[in-house]
């Protein structure tokens, strides 16, 4: 069962990378997007997105399953992408007053579930609508810390976890920046949980002086 949630994860991170060049029919040359026919969008992707992800992946019968059924959800990924990222690119981050909370969601876990130049390049975006209220902090303490990760840096509030830190499989938190004071970061941002709550959650180890991979089989371009 390791070595088949170890190719899963590996085919997860390297899939972020794959999308599909088609244009969304939302788009129009209106300068003021339609905040309601683009709630719709964004939920119906929202709803796809998690869909996909309600699974117990105990439950596949094979090796073989699990990976197609990876595949599929990678593909999904990449299609959500295609429909949500030319949105982001013409309107810029929605704000969720806009569009409501479902529908912010929606456009956090698309480019979450997205490479690395995707998030460096919308990111800064989400985090300047967090200092007006208007997207979630914790959202985008998540995307930060998988940004940091993906680049091969610590991570800073205990978010992430995967199998490429020790070598061995294992699924393990990430390497934290400052672990001493990690629980108080949480909490300064509006996480009701700590970082060995998150481990235990997630089923990863978690060790405070964790190190980082020399090699970084993470980063991604």
């Amino acid at each position: 069962m390791k070595l088949i949630k170890t190719i899963i994860i590996l085919l997860l991170l390297t899939g972020c990378n794959t999308t599909v060049n088609t244009t969304p029919v939302l788009i129009t040359e209106e300068k003021q997007p339609d905040y309601a026919l683009l709630r719709t969008e964004l939920e119906e992707i929202y709803d796809i997105d998690q869909n996909i992800r309600n699974i117990d992946w105990d439950t596949l019968s094979s090796p073989e399953a699990s990976i197609a059924y990876s595949m599929k959800m990678m593909a999904i990924d990449s299609v959500n992408q295609t429909r949500i990222l030319p949105i982001i690119e013409q309107y810029g981050w929605l704000p969720k007053s806009n569009i409501g909370e479902k529908a912010a969601d929606g456009i956090f876990l698309v480019v979450q579930h997205s490479n690395l130049r995707t998030i460096e390049k919308y990111l800064p975006q989400m985090e300047a609508l967090v200092r007006e209220g208007e997207a979630d902090a914790l959202d985008a303490a998540m995307m930060r810390d998988r940004l940091l990760s993906f680049q091969g840096k610590k991570q800073i509030y205990g978010t992430q976890a995967n199998n490429m830190v020790r070598g061995d499989g294992s699924i393990v938190i990430w390497p934290i920046e400052d672990a001493e004071n990690v629980n108080k970061r949480r909490k300064e941002v509006g996480f009701t949980t700590t970082v060995e709550e998150n481990a235990k959650r997630l089923r990863a180890a978690y060790d405070p002086n964790e190190k980082l991979p020399k090699k970084n089989n993470n980063a991604q371009h």
